[in-house]
Protein backbone atom coordinates (compact mmCIF):
# COMPACT_ATOMS: atom_id res chain seq x y z
CA UNK A 1 0.00 0.00 0.00
CA UNK A 2 1.47 3.45 -1.16
CA UNK A 3 -0.59 6.65 -0.37
CA UNK A 4 -0.80 10.71 -2.12
CA UNK A 5 -2.30 13.51 -1.76
CA UNK A 6 -5.29 14.26 -3.73
CA UNK A 7 -5.62 17.77 -5.56
CA UNK A 8 -9.02 18.40 -2.73
CA UNK A 9 -6.30 17.63 0.16
CA UNK A 10 -7.63 14.19 0.52
CA UNK A 11 -5.04 11.08 0.54
CA UNK A 12 -5.23 8.27 -1.90
CA UNK A 13 -3.97 4.74 -0.83
CA UNK A 14 -3.15 2.55 -3.78
CA UNK A 15 -3.37 -1.31 -3.24
CA UNK A 16 -2.26 -4.19 -5.44
CA UNK A 17 -5.94 -3.80 -7.46
CA UNK A 18 -7.74 -0.99 -6.17
CA UNK A 19 -7.48 2.55 -4.67
CA UNK A 20 -9.56 4.35 -1.74
CA UNK A 21 -10.10 7.93 -0.44
CA UNK A 22 -9.62 9.36 3.07
CA UNK A 23 -9.85 12.63 4.50
CA UNK A 24 -7.58 11.68 7.19
CA UNK A 25 -4.72 8.93 8.38
CA UNK A 26 -3.73 9.26 11.79
CA UNK A 27 -1.88 6.30 13.65
CA UNK A 28 -2.28 5.03 17.40
CA UNK A 29 0.29 3.27 20.26
CA UNK A 30 -0.12 0.83 22.10
CA UNK A 31 3.17 0.70 24.49
CA UNK A 32 4.73 -2.61 24.77
CA UNK A 33 4.12 -4.17 28.47
CA UNK A 34 3.62 -7.66 29.31
CA UNK A 35 2.80 -8.00 25.41
CA UNK A 36 4.56 -6.81 22.59
CA UNK A 37 3.68 -3.16 21.48
CA UNK A 38 1.81 -1.73 18.80
CA UNK A 39 1.37 0.53 16.07
CA UNK A 40 -2.20 0.69 14.27
CA UNK A 41 -2.79 3.24 10.95
CA UNK A 42 -6.39 3.84 10.61
CA UNK A 43 -7.87 6.00 8.33
CA UNK A 44 -10.82 8.19 7.47
CA UNK A 45 -12.81 7.41 4.68
CA UNK A 46 -15.43 10.23 2.92
CA UNK A 47 -18.37 8.21 3.87
CA UNK A 48 -17.26 8.50 7.80
CA UNK A 49 -16.46 4.88 8.29
CA UNK A 50 -13.26 4.46 9.24
CA UNK A 51 -10.62 1.68 7.69
CA UNK A 52 -7.71 -0.15 9.45
CA UNK A 53 -4.78 -0.18 6.82
CA UNK A 54 -1.30 -1.19 8.43
CA UNK A 55 -0.40 -3.02 11.76
CA UNK A 56 3.03 -3.72 13.19
CA UNK A 57 4.00 -5.50 16.69
CA UNK A 58 7.51 -5.69 18.36
CA UNK A 59 9.18 -4.10 21.46
CA UNK A 60 9.76 -0.48 21.56
CA UNK A 61 12.50 0.27 19.27
CA UNK A 62 10.37 -1.83 16.53
CA UNK A 63 7.34 0.36 17.14
CA UNK A 64 9.85 3.36 17.05
CA UNK A 65 10.48 2.15 13.81
CA UNK A 66 7.16 1.28 12.72
CA UNK A 67 6.25 4.42 13.33
CA UNK A 68 8.10 6.06 10.86
CA UNK A 69 7.45 4.03 8.48
CA UNK A 70 3.69 4.74 8.72
CA UNK A 71 4.42 8.27 8.74
CA UNK A 72 6.46 8.11 5.37
CA UNK A 73 4.11 5.82 3.63
CA UNK A 74 0.86 6.66 4.50
CA UNK A 75 1.16 10.31 5.23
CA UNK A 76 0.01 10.05 8.70
CA UNK A 77 0.65 13.41 10.28
CA UNK A 78 -0.72 12.75 13.72
CA UNK A 79 -0.22 9.50 16.13
CA UNK A 80 -1.97 9.53 19.49
CA UNK A 81 0.29 7.57 22.47
CA UNK A 82 -0.67 7.52 26.21
CA UNK A 83 1.76 9.70 27.97
CA UNK A 84 1.85 8.26 31.08
CA UNK A 85 4.75 6.13 29.86
CA UNK A 86 6.99 8.87 30.28
CA UNK A 87 10.24 6.81 28.82
CA UNK A 88 8.32 5.20 25.93
CA UNK A 89 6.96 9.07 24.83
CA UNK A 90 10.47 10.63 25.48
CA UNK A 91 11.85 7.33 22.97
CA UNK A 92 9.46 8.99 20.26
CA UNK A 93 10.94 12.62 21.17
CA UNK A 94 14.85 11.33 19.76
CA UNK A 95 13.17 9.85 16.39
CA UNK A 96 13.65 11.96 13.30
CA UNK A 97 10.18 12.61 11.66
CA UNK A 98 8.22 12.97 14.68
CA UNK A 99 7.54 16.31 17.00
CA UNK A 100 5.46 17.23 19.81
CA UNK A 101 3.86 20.48 20.03
CA UNK A 102 4.18 21.75 23.37
CA UNK A 103 3.49 25.47 25.36
CA UNK A 104 6.30 27.73 26.39
CA UNK A 105 5.44 29.57 29.58
CA UNK A 106 3.63 32.45 27.73
CA UNK A 107 1.65 30.16 26.39
CA UNK A 108 3.11 30.23 22.53
CA UNK A 109 3.30 27.21 20.61
CA UNK A 110 6.60 25.45 20.07
CA UNK A 111 7.52 22.55 17.91
CA UNK A 112 10.02 20.36 19.71
CA UNK A 113 12.20 17.53 18.47
CA UNK A 114 15.06 16.34 16.88
CA UNK A 115 13.62 17.84 13.21
CA UNK A 116 12.33 21.37 15.57
CA UNK A 117 13.55 23.82 12.86
CA UNK A 118 12.17 21.91 9.68
CA UNK A 119 8.73 23.37 8.82
CA UNK A 120 5.88 21.17 7.18
CA UNK A 121 4.97 21.43 3.93
CA UNK A 122 1.57 19.85 2.71
CA UNK A 123 2.33 17.44 0.15
CA UNK A 124 6.30 16.59 1.55
CA UNK A 125 6.46 13.22 2.14
CA UNK A 126 8.97 14.08 4.37
CA UNK A 127 6.95 16.40 6.82
CA UNK A 128 6.96 16.06 10.47
CA UNK A 129 4.18 13.33 11.66
CA UNK A 130 2.96 15.33 15.10
CA UNK A 131 2.78 13.17 18.40
CA UNK A 132 -0.16 14.08 20.62
CA UNK A 133 -1.07 12.73 23.93
CA UNK A 134 -4.39 10.77 24.35
CA UNK A 135 -6.91 13.34 26.40
CA UNK A 136 -6.55 12.10 30.88
CA UNK A 137 -10.48 11.70 30.68
CA UNK A 138 -10.00 8.87 27.61
CA UNK A 139 -7.21 7.11 29.30
CA UNK A 140 -8.85 7.37 32.88
CA UNK A 141 -12.01 6.01 31.65
CA UNK A 142 -9.99 3.30 29.63
CA UNK A 143 -13.09 0.47 29.87
CA UNK A 144 -15.72 2.80 28.57
CA UNK A 145 -13.44 3.90 25.91
CA UNK A 146 -13.50 0.60 24.42
CA UNK A 147 -16.66 -0.34 25.01
CA UNK A 148 -17.61 2.76 22.68
CA UNK A 149 -14.92 1.44 20.30
CA UNK A 150 -16.88 -2.15 20.58
CA UNK A 151 -20.06 -0.18 19.57
CA UNK A 152 -18.15 1.90 16.40
CA UNK A 153 -17.35 -1.71 15.18
CA UNK A 154 -20.32 -3.32 15.86
CA UNK A 155 -22.26 -0.08 14.22
CA UNK A 156 -20.46 -1.84 11.36
CA UNK A 157 -18.16 2.30 11.08
CA UNK A 158 -14.88 0.29 11.09
CA UNK A 159 -13.44 -1.78 8.49
CA UNK A 160 -10.19 -4.02 8.70
CA UNK A 161 -7.77 -4.79 6.10
CA UNK A 162 -7.47 -8.25 7.27
CA UNK A 163 -4.33 -9.22 5.19
CA UNK A 164 -2.35 -6.37 6.89
CA UNK A 165 -3.98 -6.75 10.13
CA UNK A 166 -3.91 -10.52 11.13
CA UNK A 167 -3.33 -9.63 14.95
CA UNK A 168 -5.76 -7.09 15.36
CA UNK A 169 -8.33 -9.58 13.22
CA UNK A 170 -7.80 -12.18 15.80
CA UNK A 171 -7.75 -9.92 18.75
CA UNK A 172 -11.18 -8.28 17.76
CA UNK A 173 -12.92 -12.10 18.60
CA UNK A 174 -11.28 -12.03 21.99
CA UNK A 175 -13.53 -11.38 24.94
CA UNK A 176 -13.79 -8.19 26.33
CA UNK A 177 -11.89 -9.27 29.53
CA UNK A 178 -9.24 -9.86 27.02
CA UNK A 179 -8.63 -6.99 25.98
CA UNK A 180 -8.65 -4.27 29.12
CA UNK A 181 -4.64 -4.55 28.88
CA UNK A 182 -4.23 -5.64 25.04
CA UNK A 183 -1.55 -3.34 23.49
CA UNK A 184 -3.45 -4.00 20.49
CA UNK A 185 -6.69 -2.44 21.33
CA UNK A 186 -5.00 0.35 23.06
CA UNK A 187 -3.48 1.46 20.19
CA UNK A 188 -6.85 1.04 18.19
CA UNK A 189 -9.20 2.87 20.60
CA UNK A 190 -6.80 5.67 21.04
CA UNK A 191 -6.36 6.91 17.44
CA UNK A 192 -10.39 5.59 17.43
CA UNK A 193 -11.53 8.27 19.69
CA UNK A 194 -9.14 11.05 18.37
CA UNK A 195 -10.49 10.51 14.91
CA UNK A 196 -14.33 10.80 16.32
CA UNK A 197 -13.00 13.88 18.74
CA UNK A 198 -11.98 15.31 15.42
CA UNK A 199 -14.95 14.96 13.41
CA UNK A 200 -17.28 16.36 16.29
CA UNK A 201 -14.72 19.26 16.68
CA UNK A 202 -15.15 19.59 12.20
CA UNK A 203 -18.74 19.50 12.95
CA UNK A 204 -18.81 22.46 15.04
CA UNK A 205 -19.49 20.33 17.93
CA UNK A 206 -17.53 22.38 20.73
CA UNK A 207 -19.64 22.92 23.92
CA UNK A 208 -19.45 20.71 26.50
CA UNK A 209 -22.58 18.74 27.46
CA UNK A 210 -24.91 19.43 30.30
CA UNK A 211 -23.01 17.11 33.01
CA UNK A 212 -25.77 16.18 35.10
CA UNK A 213 -23.52 13.96 37.23
CA UNK A 214 -21.65 16.86 38.31
CA UNK A 215 -24.60 19.00 39.59
CA UNK A 216 -25.25 19.44 43.05
CA UNK A 217 -27.41 17.18 44.81
CA UNK A 218 -30.91 18.52 45.81
CA UNK A 219 -31.47 19.43 49.47
CA UNK A 220 -34.64 16.99 50.35
CA UNK A 221 -35.65 17.59 53.92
Amino acid sequence: MLAEYLEDGSIAVSGRTKSEKFNKIWAGIGWPDFEPGYVCVVGERADGRFHVLWEKRGGLWEVGDAAREAKDRFLIDRIVVDPRDELATSYLRTLDGLCFYEEDEDRSVRISGPQRSTRRYFRDTEALAVVVPVPERVSANYRSALEKTRGVIMAGRLLVHEPNCPVLTYTLRQPLEDLLRSPVMKGLVWVVTALEDARGLENGDTTEPDQWYANPPRDVR
